[in-house]
Order: C-alpha cells, then structure tokens, then sequence
C-alpha cells in the first residue's frame, strides 16, 4: 500500500507540476508582413498577443517590440549592421499593439518581435523570414 501511495504521490506531482507552467508563454500573430514596401515607407502592423495554451487569451499591459536587422552583404565597406527597435503601443482593444516601423534603406531585413510577456519568465522573440525592402520610390 505504501509503495502505490508514493507512486499516486509522485503522479500527481508531475501532473501538477505541468498545469502551473502551462501558458508560461506566448505567440504573436501580425496583422500583415512588411512585403512589397519601399525603403522610408512606414509599416504600421498590428501584433496580436495570445498566452500560450490559451489561444483565445489575449494578453495586456505589456510592451511588446518588433527589431529589425539589415542582412550584412560581405564587403569590407559594409560597415557595421544596421538595427532598429521600434515599439508596440496598445491599441485599445486588449492583447493588440501597434508599432510603426520603418526600414530606412533598400535591402534585404530580418525582423522579430519581443512579446513582452515577461510573466513566469517567459518573454519571447519571435523571428520571421527575412523581406526584401525596395528603394525609395520603387
């Protein structure tokens, strides 16, 4: 009896243990994806913020980022990386932020989105393919 009682004991833990890190994180959804824009054009996207094994959870009160990086071209006069933060600001309706972002020469970016979700230790960034932003005035 004893022998099933700390084997019951320690399947509850484990079960348990489970449900309090469950949602510990979160996804983001983007209203559109920065393709087809020129250098200097701004794209104003929305980031959704959903908890994690909530789908359905929207998340305020954070502060969520979106970063974009120029793809270094492998040249000695290349010079150092261009990287810009823009951030995210609530839109008024809860789990949606708004960030205007611009990239501010032709090329091809990376860019990714910090949650902000910082609840449990679990902020993230997400990363997305790169895009290829034309000049100005293509």
């Amino acid at each position: 009896m004893g022998r099933r009682m700390i084997i019951a004991a320690a399947a509850v833990a484990l079960v348990c243990a489970g449900t309090a890190l469950a949602g510990g994180w979160a996804t983001v959804k983007l209203s559109s994806l920065p393709k087809g824009l020129a250098a200097g054009e701004p794209w104003v996207v929305d980031l959704t913020v959903l908890q994690h094994g909530l789908a359905t959870q929207p998340l305020c009160c954070l502060s969520p980022t979106v970063t974009i990086r120029k793809v270094a071209v492998r040249a000695p006069s290349a010079g150092a990386p261009v990287r810009k933060t823009f951030r995210a600001r609530p839109t008024g309706k809860i789990g949606v932020y708004r960030a205007h972002v611009v990239f501010p020469s032709a090329g091809t970016w990376r860019f990714e989105v910090w949650d902000g979700f910082t609840r449990y230790g679990g902020a993230r960034t997400h990363t997305f393919a790169p895009v290829t932003i034309a000049p100005p005035g293509a």
